[in-house]
């Protein structure tokens, strides 16, 4: 049992280190802002065509019921 006790302790304190070394970096380390660019040649790009949307389809004149009418009568 001794063994377990010990194997355990050693996994907690590791843990703490860990978590400590984390509050740490998260805490008290500042990050350097800098631009980045990176160079793709233009062999590697894929040229995409341009396709003009075709125009909305237009409404289609309503039909007037014509057996409305003749049912009123």
């Amino acid at each position: 049992m001794p063994t377990i006790a010990r194997f355990v302790t050693t996994l907690a304190v590791i843990a703490a280190l860990v978590a400590a070394a984390m509050f740490y970096l998260a805490n008290f380390v500042t990050p350097r802002n800098r631009e980045m660019s990176v160079r793709i040649p233009s062999s590697e790009l894929e040229p995409v065509p341009i396709i003009k949307p075709a125009p909305p389809p237009e409404p289609e004149p309503a039909e007037e019921d014509a057996g409305g009418a003749a049912a009123a009568e």
